[in-house]
């Protein structure tokens, strides 16, 4: 900071004093998502906030359980895709420090598992985590995509817990009846 005039905090947050449905990402999407966050606001008086998590290493888990504590939804969005992982590497991070907080729970007072953890006291200070994959082969990241991530965690929102954005995978008219196969499974 001394050397750049720029301060950076290892998580920083917007709009997440009210928020009940919360972005996590890094990078670019963070600009994306606060405008999001902006708008279904205004248009739609869904409280939604982000967090951006500015460094991986070492995981911030200390700082993000305690923006996360009380939230309805999270919504992990990463430019990622990992098959066969058992989650996306933010996703995975984010469920293992909600894990510590609620270990930090059981525990009771007294003697912390986590001491720089938050402590939740249940599954009420929980939020349900959802994990979306976003960017593959280069694919912008539109604002109907961040819409589709809240609306997914929303009251009568599908609630997939894992989801790819920008990504068509069904097209209108299969060219080859195996390619008619794959995409009446994947429906």
């Amino acid at each position: 900071a001394v050397l750049t005039g720029r301060h950076y905090a290892r998580v920083a947050g917007y709009r997440l004093t009210d928020a009940e449905y919360v972005i996590v990402g890094q990078g670019s999407v963070v600009s994306n998502a606060e405008a999001v966050a902006d708008y279904l606001r205004e248009t739609r008086r869904i409280k939604v906030g982000v967090v951006n998590l500015t460094m991986f290493r070492p995981f911030p888990g200390d700082l993000l359980g305690h923006v996360l504590k009380g939230k309805k939804g999270v919504v992990v969005l990463e430019r990622t895709d990992q098959p066969l992982a058992e989650d996306l590497p933010l996703a995975r991070e984010t469920r293992a420090t909600v894990g510590k907080c609620l270990e930090n729970g059981v525990a009771g007072k007294g003697n912390l598992p986590y001491p720089d953890y938050a402590v939740y006291s249940g599954i009420r200070d929980m939020p349900v985590i959802y994990s979306g994959s976003f960017g593959l082969g280069s694919r912008d990241l539109q604002p109907e995509g961040l819409i589709g991530a809240i609306e997914n965690m929303l009251p009568g929102g599908a609630r997939k817990k894992f989801f790819y954005l920008g990504i068509d995978f069904v097209h209108e008219k299969a060219q080859t009846p195996k390619q008619e196969i794959y995409q009446q499974e994947l429906l």
